[in-house]
């Protein structure tokens, strides 16, 4: 989305933020996978049904699919949330937009709708 490139671009551009840790701006309203796939599928007026591959399955696929080796490998770190606090960045640049997880579908939903490829390509 726009507001990765856009962070990352006023975070290289300003010399007083060198050689510091920083977190990219997020949306403070923290889904779950669950309530995300839910505001998806109210945004896109269907239901989205979604399943949960066991771990051991995984394992075995991992055996014939790279793709499935790679996945299985990351596992690990969801076994615990992952908080991203964005303070940091909200506090040295307070004028910045930042999308909100609904704002960010609706634009991805719109883009599909019409066939408008910029969302994608970071001309919006």
């Amino acid at each position: 989305m726009p507001d990765a490139s856009k962070a990352m671009a006023l975070l290289g551009n300003t010399e007083d933020t060198f050689g510091q840790t920083w977190h990219l701006p997020c949306d403070d309203n923290r889904l779950t996978y669950k309530e995300f796939i839910k505001l998806t599928a109210d945004l896109y007026g269907k239901n989205l049904e979604y399943s949960i591959i066991p771990k051991w399955l995984i394992k075995l696929m991992s055996i014939v699919n790279p793709f499935m080796k790679e996945t299985q490998e990351l596992l690990p770190r969801y076994e615990t949330d992952n908080i991203f606090k964005s303070t940091k960045f909200k506090e040295r640049f307070p004028d910045f937009k930042l999308t909100s997880y609904k704002e960010g579908i609706e634009t991805i939903l719109s883009e599909i709708k019409t066939g408008d490829n910029r969302v994608g390509s970071g001309e919006l």
